[in-house]
């Protein structure tokens, strides 16, 4: 029987001996949630990593699933964001990078939006999602066909009419917040010129290594035993939902690409050889394409919970935190898209709200959440059926790290009371539940 085909429409679910009883439940679906294809939670308790579950399988093979465990590394989406942050911060640190200075003296040609010609965009600009740049309709580049500054050429076909900058009234650079991918494929870009190294490279050692991570920004880099698929539930030949569908897996389901465009080239390896860095670091997908596990990710929440440091090492300067995490936006119902990458005034107004140098501000009263922390800071995720989330407490030094791998139907059908979807929400209830729970008996 091959199972990839039929989709497990009966699974059965593979729970690690720790996992909660609601976890489960909410892998099976309930009512109001989808069923997951897995899903990794990793618990930060007073700045230090605790319990970890994982539930779901990672793979899907012809004799069977493979059992998700809690060190599957999983493509996680935006918070790749957050990671890619602590390695500009340390080129700032090492004076290499000013975080005000025009990103063109980095970059090597001029960046400049048309409409405002006079506005130069920054670093801090970009980390904020306040520089002007847009995604337009797409955010990244091939390899083999063009670099990243053909998106800003008027000869170059990627120019899309200027639609990768904001043309109105009052957007101009540092002056309106809305979420850009294609402004991280920027600073991938700024890193390549100031190190000198390809970006996955600089990534793995400035950032991964000092945190102890076996993550990597190039599915290459992990092992086939460490790979979990990102999973939708639809038909074989269709992206339309459907929840009677198989569960196919969207990216690292088969053959990893190392990077974007990998399969159109003829040569990869002489390719990486030959790239020169600076040109296009959208090939390693800066906004998102960092492959980690929960696990991973509750790491980088223990080491902005303990002012930069882990384990000993000196990551971030405590000051460096502390302005990572400091507000550079806030919403003021004016100078700014509140939905995140959604279309305004839908489900989803009021998702981004205040944000730091690429850390998402959350006010948890302003969600609906009554219990537990009032604010959380970190990131969220979503692509190709991952939902991801890393939040933690500055002031209690709890938080959670979840990824979820894919959901069985479209996970907007039953809003909640907050513009996440409602598996998110229901995560985030279990674990202040489960928090609340565990001071009340003193553990």
């Amino acid at each position: 029987m091959n199972l990839r085909i039929l989709g497990l429409a009966m699974w059965s679910l593979v729970t690690s001996a720790c996992a909660d009883t609601r976890i489960a439940e909410l892998s099976n679906g309930t009512d109001v949630t989808p069923p997951l294809s897995g899903i990794q939670i990793s618990l930060l308790e007073s700045g230090r990593p605790a319990e970890s579950i994982a539930t779901g399988f990672a793979q899907l093979e012809v004799d069977g699933s493979i059992p998700l465990r809690a060190d599957h590394k999983v493509r996680i989406a935006s918070i790749s964001k957050l990671v890619v942050a602590i390695g500009v911060m340390r080129l700032v640190e090492s004076g290499q990078l000013g975080l005000d200075t025009d990103v063109s003296e980095y970059l090597g040609w001029r960046l400049r939006n048309p409409a405002f010609p006079e506005s130069t965009i920054t670093a801090r600009q970009l980390l904020a999602h306040t520089s002007s740049v847009r995604d337009g309709s797409r955010y990244f580049v091939k390899a083999g066909q063009g670099g990243l500054r053909d998106f800003f050429d008027p000869e170059s076909a990627l120019w899309e009419g200027g639609s990768h900058f904001a043309s109105e009234a009052g957007r101009a650079p540092g002056q309106f917040f809305l979420y850009s991918n294609l402004g991280f494929g920027l600073l991938g870009a700024v890193i390549e010129r100031v190190s000198g190294e390809r970006f996955d490279q600089f990534m793995a050692r400035e950032v991964l290594e000092p945190l102890g991570l076996s993550a990597s920004f190039s599915a290459c880099d992990i092992a086939a035993t460490q790979r979990a698929a990102a999973f939708r539930k639809r038909p074989v030949s269709s992206n339309e939902w459907d929840p009677d569908g198989p569960w196919v897996a969207q990216v690292d389901g088969g053959e990893p690409q190392c990077f974007y465009g990998m399969s159109d080239v003829d040569d990869p390896s002489a390719f990486l050889d030959q790239y020169e860095p600076g040109t296009n670091a959208s090939l390693f997908s800066p906004q998102g394409g960092l492959r980690a596990s929960a696990d991973d990710l509750v790491r980088v929440l223990a080491m902005f919970a303990a002012g930069g440091e882990w384990d000993g090492v000196r990551v971030l300067q405590k000051a460096t935190v502390a302005q990572m995490l400091e507000p550079q936006w806030m919403f003021d119902s004016n100078n700014g898209q509140s939905a995140g990458e959604a279309e305004p005034n839908g489900p989803t107004e009021g998702l981004m709200t205040s944000y730091g140098l690429s850390v998402h501000r959350i006010d948890m009263r302003a969600w609906g959440f009554t219990d537990g922390p009032e604010h959380l800071v970190g990131h969220l995720g979503e692509a190709y059926g991952v939902l991801s989330l890393a939040l933690y407490d500055p002031e209690s030094g709890d938080g959670i790290a979840s990824i979820i791998t894919g959901t069985g139907d479209n996970p907007a059908k039953s809003p909640g009371h907050s513009p996440l979807y409602r598996i998110e929400e229901e995560v985030l209830h279990w674990w202040l539940g489960r928090s609340k729970a565990a001071k009340a008996s003193g553990r």
